[in-house]
């Protein structure tokens, strides 16, 4: 531990998040402490990555020790919610080296993992240690932190990675809700559950419920013998339920929702037909906010304690990670040059962090408009004759991989233009029109998604999540 108490950087969070930016700084040479409220290992949502966080975990040292670890993902599966349609999206249709296969992970072992990265390159951690106050607002830049135990600590800069905890920004009173975003999640793990319709070769399954309930189940394999649960659905329709169940004497209600809509999905309601749940329900109901100061001369949000989208299309872990890549290098900038150059350094990279933010919210929109189009009437394949559809349907298939940073702006266009009725009609028309080719495996097998992976590293431990 630094004896003065005194870093460059202190760090709230030791998510994924924090323990990127403690690597990434620790690399430049500066003085870094993580403060973690928690003990990990921990259980946490968000448990699907992105390919385009293989790069990532390359940089960071951490690729090798994921291969060994969890199971891997190829792509994307989407169904309707009686299973007479669906989609295969292969992330090897797009991707052309070994970064298409990307990873499904138990949070509880991944984010230790990276925070035991962080200090193994000599970042300095503290678990179990809640920040209960920060003073940005000295003469002198410089940040005071309290601590539970009080403790105190000074850095030149502070960087919130609290997550949905939002520490920073509930204490600005800078958080504001996506009004057409109001969801909440339930997850947790199963045992016994039967390897089928995709699962078996690592593909993440995205199950779309009914239109009012105007939401979704993730299902993904996490261990040999371990599949994770996730429900999200709106907030209106939760209410509603809730005071069926209630009122029919359920205690317990939130579990019984979870069940209820479990059987009214096909494909959770066959795989979960012999299964035991393996750890306690988590509950996420801190859904979908942002702000809108996210840094400052001495101070920044990343991740999700600046902004949180629907976790639908499995983008918050990328999205902190690569941020917290992005903004170390303008931070490098603030310290070596000063304020002025520092401060346009960072505007620019938090206009290309905001535009891959943005890119995401305006698919995840269209993901929940009901006149827009439904993903799961697509099929994906390399074989058609269609210049266009090859075309449009790759611009899908690399949004989905995560190319959010680099062509944030090309792809918002193409989105724009899908919600152009003459122009998605004559979209929609190219894929349609020729035959449906389901993909069963894209290309996966047990062998190469499972491995030698040991389920003695899933841990059966949960986060006490928000009540609904």
């Amino acid at each position: 531990m630094n004896q003065n108490d005194d870093y460059d950087f202190i760090i709230i969070g030791g998510g994924p998040t924090g323990s990127s930016s403690a690597i990434y700084l620790r690399r430049k040479g500066y003085s870094v402490l993580v403060l973690e409220r928690e003990k990990f290992p921990r259980q946490h949502v968000g448990e699907s990555l992105l390919p385009f966080c293989y790069p990532l975990f390359e940089e960071l040292g951490v690729l090798d020790e994921m291969k060994r670890r969890f199971v891997r993902k190829p792509g994307a599966r989407f169904t309707n919610h009686d299973g007479t349609s669906s989609a295969t999206w292969c992330f090897r249709n797009v991707i052309f080296d070994d970064s298409y296969l990307s990873f499904h992970v138990v949070r509880a072992d991944f984010d230790k993992m990276l925070l035991d990265k962080a200090q193994s390159e000599g970042a300095d951690v503290l678990e179990e240690t809640n920040v209960t106050a920060v003073n940005l607002d000295r003469p002198d830049g410089i940040v005071e932190v309290k601590a539970s135990g009080e403790k105190q600590f000074t850095a030149r800069f502070l960087i919130d990675a609290s997550g949905q905890d939002t520490f920073l920004a509930r204490r600005l009173g800078d958080k504001t809700a996506y009004k057409d975003l109001d969801r909440i999640a339930f997850l947790t793990h199963w045992k016994g559950a039967k390897y089928s319709q995709g699962i078996d070769v690592g593909l993440l399954q995205i199950c779309y419920l009914e239109e009012q309930k105007s939401g979704w189940f993730g299902i993904q394999p996490v261990g040999k013998d371990r599949i994770s649960v996730g429900l999200i659905i709106d907030r209106k329709y939760l209410k509603q339920e809730k005071a069926k169940l209630t009122k029919a004497g359920i205690a317990e209600w939130q579990k019984a929702l979870y069940m209820q809509e479990i059987q009214a999905c096909a494909l959770t309601r066959d795989i979960l037909e012999h299964a035991e749940q393996a750890q306690p329900l988590i509950i996420v109901s801190d859904f979908s906010y942002y702000a809108e100061k996210t840094y400052g001369k001495n101070f920044a949000m990343l991740g999700d304690s600046g902004k949180f989208l629907d976790p639908i299309f499995a983008s918050g872990v990328y999205l902190g990670m690569n941020s917290s890549k992005i903004f170390a290098e303008a931070l490098d900038v603030l310290f070596k040059e000063g304020e002025e150059a520092g401060m346009k350094v960072m505007a620019e990279k938090k206009t290309q962090i905001d535009g891959a933010y943005n890119l995401v919210e305006k698919f995840i929109q269209i993901f929940y408009d009901p006149k827009s189009f439904n993903l799961s009437s697509l099929s994906s394949t390399s074989e058609s004759g269609y210049g266009g559809y090859e075309t449009a349907f790759a611009m899908f298939h690399y949004l989905l991989a995560g190319d959010f940073f680099n062509s944030y702006e090309r792809y918002s266009d193409f989105l724009d233009m899908l919600q152009n009725p003459k122009q998605f009609a004559r979209w929609k028309n190219l894929v349609i029109d020729r035959p449906n080719v389901h993909e069963k495996t894209c290309a996966a097998n047990w062998e190469l998604i499972f491995g030698d992976i040991d389920d003695a590293y899933i841990r059966a431990t949960s986060i006490n999540g928000d009540q609904a």
